[in-house]
């Protein structure tokens, strides 16, 4: 009413937290116009792009990382799939492995975060998810 701007949620604040420290490492990204949600596409040794999602509770203590399409498996391939996710899941305790709904392999990995650190604590899950995908990833086609 008076022109004072739109406040800034707590999940916001932790977007701009995190982009700026992505910017300090000189990394890309792109920032959801209206969700507070960060995508980054990166590359690996065993993969040539995936897209790493981030997206903030709104509250702002927690974030959930998401990769989605790592693969598609063929409904004859599901439960060597599942049997393989499962695997995963006990070799590496930081992120978990699924099958979703459009039969793609998908990995997830939520955390607590806070506000003093958030951008060196999102950096740190970046390059974990991104190390454990690209490991898994040539497990997946070795």
């Amino acid at each position: 009413m008076f022109g004072f701007g739109k406040k800034v949620s707590p999940a916001d604040n932790m977007v701009k937290i995190f982009t700026q420290k992505l910017d300090a490492e000189g990394l890309k990204y792109k920032v959801h116009d209206e969700r507070p949600m960060v995508f980054l596409s990166y590359k690996g040794d065993n993969f040539d792009s995936l897209s790493f999602t981030f997206v903030f509770d709104e509250d702002g203590k927690s974030v959930a990382v998401r990769v989605y399409s790592i693969a598609k498996f063929e409904k004859h391939q599901l439960a060597d799939a599942y049997q393989f996710c499962n695997q995963m899941n006990m070799e590496y305790r930081w992120i978990r492995f699924y099958v979703d709904k459009d039969d793609e392999f998908t990995a997830a990995m939520d955390a607590v975060i806070s506000e003093d650190s958030a951008g060196a604590e999102c950096h740190e899950l970046l390059c974990r998810t991104v190390s454990i995908v690209d490991d898994v990833y040539g497990k997946l086609y070795s």
